[in-house]
């Protein structure tokens, strides 16, 4: 009895210890497989990577087999991964606008980058749902 009780108080000690990571199940960005895949621009920007003959969608699509985004924006031809701490811009490139041009930028730089094209959904903080929102007429206590 004394040898059962031991062992089911150690088991209860290490469960804490068995949690998935750091238990944020959000998507992170497959910046790796992008940089193995895709051409590096060369640019002083080291995010950046061409697809000189797959359009946006085609990139999109791809890069979301290799991880499923949180969600996803089409507008204007480009397309809008957005990944727990990561935004994945995906624009037409090339004269004839048939490849793509991706960048990779933490969610702050890339929401504040192309709000015009994801602030409509998108919160400004990347992990608010806006649930904060307090309403906007007239009144004190906001």
């Amino acid at each position: 009895m004394r040898r059962t009780a031991i062992s089911a108080a150690a088991l209860l000690a290490l469960l804490p210890l068995t949690g998935c990571g750091s238990g944020d199940d959000e998507p992170d960005v497959p910046l790796g497989w992008i940089s193995t895949t895709y051409e590096r621009t060369g640019s002083s920007y080291e995010n950046r990577f061409l697809d000189r003959a797959a359009a946006p969608a085609v990139v999109a699509d791809a890069i979301e087999r290799e991880r499923a985004a949180m969600d996803r924006i089409e507008d204007a031809g480009s397309v809008f991964l957005r990944y727990d701490d990561d935004i994945v811009a995906i624009a037409p490139f090339g004269s004839a606008r048939d490849g793509s041009e991706i960048d990779v930028d933490d969610y702050r730089s890339g929401r504040s980058r192309y709000s015009t094209h994801v602030g409509h959904r998108w919160p400004a903080a990347q992990h608010d749902s806006g649930g904060d929102f307090r309403g906007g007429g007239p009144g004190s206590g906001k």
